[in-house]
This record gives structure tokens, C-alpha cells and sequence, in this order.
């Protein structure tokens, strides 16, 4: 694999969460791992980027969350409503930004 997020492992670790167990979809996964890193990333710190927070074991859990719901929800038109970021994301996100902030005051 060319410079990823994730590691091998982890990247297997996610396709294992998605339940994905082919290897042509691999560069639709990774590109959508990128995108949804940035996006959880730029939600928790808008200067930040996802290296900061990867080896957090929550923002990999909102990584996999956010990877799945984009992978299986694919396809699906503007008729149907999905939030960027689910409530349990959000939550992820929310708990992640309230540490940032407080270690910026420190």
C-alpha cells in the first residue's frame, strides 16, 4: 500500500468492521478512510490533521462508524436524509474536542 493513514493491520481491522472481505473496493475504502478522517478531524479541530488523532482508540471507532455508514450508504440519492456525522460520532467528536480545547488552555 502506497502512504496511508492506516496501517496494514488497522486497514484490515476496518475492512473486518464494514464486513468487506474483497480486495477491489480497496481504493474506494481508502479514499473514503481519507475523507472521513478529514471530516471527523476538521469537526474535533479545524486546524488539525488526522495523523494528530489516529492513534486514539476513539477516533479509529469514529473512523470505522463513519467509514461503514459512507461504504454501505453509497449510491443512495439526495431523497434520503443522513446526517454528515452520526449521533454516536458526533458524540466521539464532541468528547475529542472538549480535550482539545482544554489542553489549549492549559
Amino acid at each position: 500500500m502506497a502512504e496511508n493513514l492506516l496501517s496494514e493491520d488497522q486497514f484490515a481491522t476496518l475492512k473486518n468492521y464494514c464486513k468487506v472481505d474483497q480486495d477491489f473496493d480497496d481504493d474506494v475504502l481508502l479514499g473514503m478512510v481519507d475523507s472521513a478522517a478529514l471530516m471527523i478531524t476538521r469537526a474535533i479541530k479545524f486546524s488539525a490533521m488526522p495523523i494528530e488523532f489516529v492513534n486514539d482508540p476513539r477516533f479509529k471507532i469514529a473512523l470505522m462508524k463513519q467509514v461503514k455508514e459512507d461504504y454501505y450508504q453509497r449510491g443512495l440519492t439526495a431523497d434520503n436524509y443522513r446526517p454528515e456525522l452520526t449521533n454516536s460520532i458526533a458524540d466521539i467528536v464532541n468528547q475529542l474536542r472538549s480535550e482539545v480545547i482544554d489542553n489549549e488552555d492549559d
